[in-house]
C-alpha cells in the first residue's frame, strides 16, 4: 500500500552555500531547483542546518531567489561540519572568532542594513561594502556580471524546522556528504517515516581516495557507505556510475535498492550565442586553441597534458600552428605544484592559459571558439564538459575514464587516461591536419542529440513522482524508466 501523498522537499543546501560559477554538481542541483520553482510550485525547498542538526525551509520571499542565483546563504557564522567535528580544544568560541575578523563582521552589519533599509541607504551600503571586500568576499557577494548577490543573513531567509511527516519525500542531488549530516537525516527518517531520494553522480572517493585529501575521501566513502543501502531511490547520472555502486554494495554484503538512471542535461542554446559578443581572453584567437573545462583537482589529467604539451613545444608543433592550450576550471586542492609551474613555467609562458573565474557568457565564448576540446579525466561519473562542446559542434579528445565511453559514444576517440604519447600523437595530428578531427565534428553535427536542462529536469521528476505515488506531470510521464 503506498504511503500518503506529501511533500516535496529539494535540498538546496550547496547551492545556497556556494560562491562563483557553478561547478558541476552545482550547475545540475541548481538546474534543477530553477525548474522545480517554475514548474513545481509546490517543491519546498531547505537548508540542513548543521547547529541545528535538521532541515529548514526558506521565508516568504526568499524561497526562489536561492534557486536562481539571485541569492546566498550567509554562511560565515554557520557551523562548520568539518570544523565541527575537530577536537572541541581545536575550536574557538562563535563570538571571539567574529571578533577576530572585523572586516566580515563590517560586510555582515553592512548587508543587513542593504536589505532591510530604502534606496539611499541601500546605495551607502552597497558603496562601502564594495570598498571593504577581498577577493574572496567578493566571489560571494557580487555576480560574475557586476551585479550584487543577496548574501542573505540566516534569521533573514531560513524558517523553523522542517517537521517531516510519513508521506514527504526528502530530495538530495547535492554534495551530501559535505552539506548535511547523513545520520542525523537517517534517524530523522526511522523517526517520522518519510522517504530519501538521492542523486548520485559519482563514487569517486571510494574507488579512487587517493585523489582526495585523507578527511574528504573518507567523509565521502561513510556518506556513501550508509546511503547507498538506506535510500528509497537511488539516481545515478550514467550506467557507469550505476554498475559500480551496485558492485560496491554487493562487495560490503548490501542491497542496492530501487534505482533509476537519469542523464544529466546541457543546455547552451539559453545562451543564444550571447557570448558571441564577448571578447576572448588575452592570448586567445579563434580556431588557434585546445580547450580543457574542468575544476584543477589530481584525477582530472591537468598534469599529463602539462606534460604532453611540454614534449609538442619541444618538437616546436603548437609554435608552427600559431596554437594554444586553455585550462579553464576553478583551482582544486592538492594541486599547488602544478599551479605553481602553470604560472611560472617559462617554457609555457603565452602558450598554456590559465583560466578561473570564467562566468556562463566567456564560458560559451571559449567553447565556440576553440578549434576542440580536451577531456582526460582518469575517472569521470558523467563528463558534463564532453557534452557541452559536444552541443556546440566541437569535437573532443576524451578518455577511457568511468562513463566517458558512455557518454562521448562515435562522436569522440578515447584514449587511455594516462597515455601520455597517445594523447601527444593526438594533439598533433589534431593541431597540425584539422581533416584527421573533421569525421568527429560531422558526426556531431550530423547525429548528436541530447536533452536540454528543461528536458532532463523534467525526467528527473518524473522518475521522482513514479518511484513515490505522486502525480505525474502529464509531459514528464514518458521519462520515467527504472533500472
Amino acid at each position: 500500500m503506498n504511503e500518503p501523498r506529501g511533500r516535496l522537499i529539494f535540498d538546496l543546501s550547496a547551492c545556497a552555500r556556494w560562491s562563483g560559477p557553478p561547478a558541476g554538481i552545482i550547475r545540475c542541483q541548481r538546474e534543477l531547483a530553477a525548474w522545480a520553482a517554475k514548474n513545481a510550485p509546490e517543491t519546498v525547498f531547505a537548508v540542513f542546518d548543521p547547529g541545528l542538526m535538521g532541515y529548514r525551509g526558506f521565508k516568504p520571499g526568499y524561497r526562489d531567489a536561492f534557486a536562481i542565483e539571485q541569492a546566498a546563504l550567509d554562511t560565515w557564522p554557520l557551523t562548520d561540519l568539518a570544523e565541527n567535528r575537530k577536537p572541541s580544544r581545536t575550536r574557538l568560541p562563535g563570538p571571539i572568532r567574529a571578533a577576530l575578523r572585523p572586516r566580515r563582521m563590517a560586510l555582515r552589519i553592512l548587508e543587513r542594513i542593504r536589505l532591510t533599509q530604502g534606496p539611499s541607504w541601500r546605495r551607502w551600503a552597497d558603496a562601502i561594502q564594495r570598498r571593504l571586500m577581498t577577493d574572496r568576499n567578493r566571489s560571494w557577494m557580487v555576480r560574475t556580471d557586476g551585479a550584487r548577490r543577496d548574501f542573505v543573513p540566516r534569521d533573514m531567509a531560513l524558517a523553523g524546522l522542517i517537521d517531516f511527516g510519513p508521506g514527504d519525500v526528502l530530495v538530495c542531488a547535492g554534495h551530501g556528504w559535505g552539506d548535511s549530516d547523513l545520520e542525523a537525516i537517517l534517524r530523522l527518517k526511522a523517526e517520522r517515516g518519510f522517504r530519501l531520494a538521492v542523486l548520485c553522480y559519482d563514487i569517486i572517493a571510494v574507488m579512487f581516495p587517493e585523489f582526495f585529501q585523507a578527511g574528504d575521501a573518507e567523509r565521502m566513502a561513510r556518506y556513501w557507505r550508509a546511503c547507498l543501502p538506506a535510500a528509497d531511490l537511488l539516481i545515478f547520472n550514467s550506467k557507469a556510475v550505476a554498475g559500480d555502486a551496485a558492485a560496491y554494495c554487493e562487495a560490503l554484503g548490501q542491497a542496492l535498492g530501487k534505482s533509476a538512471i537519469f542523464p544529466l542535461g546541457a543546455d547552451p542554446s539559453a545562451m543564444k550565442h550571447a557570448g558571441a559578443a564577448t571578447p576572448l581572453p588575452a592570448g586567445l584567437e579563434d580556431g588557434r586553441f585546445a580547450l580543457f573545462v574542468s575544476t584543477l583537482e589530481p584525477r582530472k589529467g591537468h598534469e599529463m597534458l602539462y606534460r604532453a604539451w611540454l614534449r609538442l613545444l619541444e618538437e616546436g608543433v603548437p609554435q608552427a600552428a600559431g596554437f594554444k592550450l586553455a585550462f579553464v576550471g576553478r583551482p582544486g586542492w592538492s594541486m599547488a605544484s602544478l599551479e605553481a609551474s602553470l604560472a611560472g613555467d617559462p617554457r609555457i609562458a603565452g602558450s598554456l592559459v590559465r583560466l578561473r573565474q570564467v562566468d556562463d557568457e566567456s564560458l560559451d565564448r571559449l567553447y565556440r571558439a576553440c578549434a576542440f576540446c580536451l577531456y582526460p579525466s582518469l575517472y569521470e561519473g558523467y563528463g558534463l564538459p564532453v557534452v557541452e562542446a559536444f552541443a556546440r559542434g566541437k569535437a573532443v579528445i576524451a578518455s577511457d575514464g568511468g562513463s566517458l565511453p558512455e557518454v562521448v559514444g562515435e562522436f569522440s576517440p578515447v584514449l587511455p587516461a594516462r597515455d601520455e604519447d597517445a594523447w601527444r600523437d593526438m594533439l598533433r595530428a589534431w593541431i597540425l591536419n584539422p581533416a584527421a578531427r573533421a569525421p568527429f565534428e560531422a558526426a556531431i553535427r550530423e547525429r548528436f542529440t541530447h536533452p536540454d536542462w528543461d528536458e532532463a529536469a523534467r525526467r528527473f521528476f518524473a522518475i521522482i513522482d513514479e518511484a513515490f505515488g505522486f502525480a505525474l506531470r502529464p509531459a514528464a510521464a514518458q521519462y520515467a524508466s527504472f533500472g
